[in-house]
């Protein structure tokens, strides 16, 4: 009998850790310059945060709140997806009735529909239509950080877009939804133009069960480079989701525009 209770007593008190148990992955990005660029991902119970040398990020997929720091200025501002979106739609249609003003009257209304369809697909990640991406396992598999990865190619009419390194060894798909993720990824990270066809059923249905270890990556004529270092599946500190140490707070829209003009220093307060 006191078997039992000590059993019961140990599952009652693990139980939580084992539920919130969370990864942390650090790997590095090689672009098409050859610079090498070092970045973290803190994973947990749909709350993530993104960490390279000058932007810093974490986004709750349930609550849609959104955390951006500059951590070469040392500034952040709080917000949400909703938010986030609408002032950049904010910001964009004023730059568009300037841009009106210089159009003659007579070509103004066709060039504000083009415009605003575009503003519109900036914005919001559009779905992947057609069947144009194609996933061709090549068999070969290497060790990668300790597991077992498969060689697949990306294609996308035709033309290699990818070569990934895949492992169903490690699965972090009950700590988060890729596919909603990449919403904030879009938005937050708009030089990565792979996030357009990851969406994708064909890509999202290879990868969401595992983790892709390494890709290289083929766009106009130039290759980059992803590659995971490290895995460590634990419990995240809530800290690391939240407001950072020794940043001084900005507003939604001084953090789109960044100005920097002399008289308004964003560390002032720090000197």
């Amino acid at each position: 009998m006191k078997s039992i209770l000590l059993f019961t007593f140990l599952v009652v008190i693990l139980l939580p850790f084992q539920s919130y148990a969370g990864w942390l992955i650090t790997g590095r990005i090689i672009d098409r310059e050859g610079n090498t660029i070092m970045k973290r991902y803190f994973i947990q119970n749909d709350e993530i945060k993104v960490e390279q040398y000058n932007l810093i990020y974490s986004c709750n997929l349930k609550t849609e709140n959104i955390i951006l720091v500059d951590p070469e200025n040392l500034i952040y501002v709080k917000t949400n997806l909703k938010a986030y979106k609408a002032k950049v739609k904010e910001l964009k249609l004023k730059r568009l009735n300037e841009l009106l003003s210089l159009i003659p009257e007579s070509q103004r209304t066709e060039y504000e529909k083009i415009y605003k369809v575009q503003m519109d697909q900036e914005v919001n990640l559009p779905e992947y239509k057609g069947d144009s991406l194609t996933i061709k396992a090549t068999g070969d598999t290497v060790k990668l950080v300790g597991h077992k990865a498969l060689k697949c190619i990306v294609s996308e009419n035709g033309r290699k877009r990818e070569e990934l390194f895949y492992t169903n060894e490690v699965d972090i798909s009950a700590d988060l939804n890729m596919n909603v993720f990449l919403n904030y990824v879009y938005l937050l990270e708009p030089e990565d133009k792979t996030v357009v066809y990851r969406i994708s059923d064909t890509y999202s249905d290879l990868v969401k069960n595992g983790l892709v270890l390494r890709r290289f990556i083929f766009e106009d004529g130039y290759r980059s480079e992803w590659q995971v270092n490290n895995i460590e599946e634990k419990n995240i500190a809530g800290y690391e989701f939240g407001i950072p140490d020794l940043c001084k707070e900005v507003t939604l829209d001084k953090w789109l525009t960044k100005e920097k003009d002399s008289d308004d220093k964003y560390y002032d307060d720090y000197e």
